[in-house]
């Protein structure tokens, strides 16, 4: 990589933590209000269909910028390798793989408000996704700081 990169490599990195802390905050704040509800007893389907649907809009926000930050980064590096090719394959395999599961998860709770035990199963569907998300963005630092070219000594 050229010296004159780094600071674009640095800056596009910089851009895409703050894209994972936005993430983080909205779904930790999301798994609070959930929490909430499950403690009051009253199932609110309608309104958590709607935080679902802004998580899946906000997923598809992320997951668009993040993509278009990946890129620029390789671009900066320079690194067309099969490792980092793959890498990107495997995030886009993700972004589907999450997406599509949120996805049928507001489908079922739109369906399911007066279903024994869906709230239960929601929440807990809910969880597991939340936990894939978390594990994917995890990877998704680890390929990402990989590019990143080593400090000066």
């Amino acid at each position: 990589m050229k010296t004159q990169d780094k600071p674009k490599v640095d800056l596009l990195f910089e851009q895409w933590k703050v894209e994972h802390q936005v993430l983080d905050r909205y779904t930790a704040e999301l798994s609070e209000w959930i929490d909430r509800q499950s403690k009051l007893r009253t199932s609110q389907f309608s309104e958590t269909v709607q935080k679902l649907a802004d998580l899946n809009e906000k997923l598809q926000a992320h997951f668009g910028r993040e993509e278009e930050i990946g890129k620029q980064i390789l671009v900066a590096h320079s690194n067309g390798s099969p490792e980092a090719e793959a890498a990107n394959r495997q995030c886009d395999r993700d972004h589907v793989n999450i997406l599509n599961r949120l996805k049928h998860l507001i489908d079922r709770m739109q369906e399911a408000e007066f279903e024994c035990d869906a709230w239960k199963k929601g929440v807990y569907e809910l969880g597991l996704i939340i936990d894939v998300i978390e594990q994917h963005e995890e990877q998704e630092f680890e390929n990402v700081n990989c590019l990143l070219p080593p400090e000066p000594l």
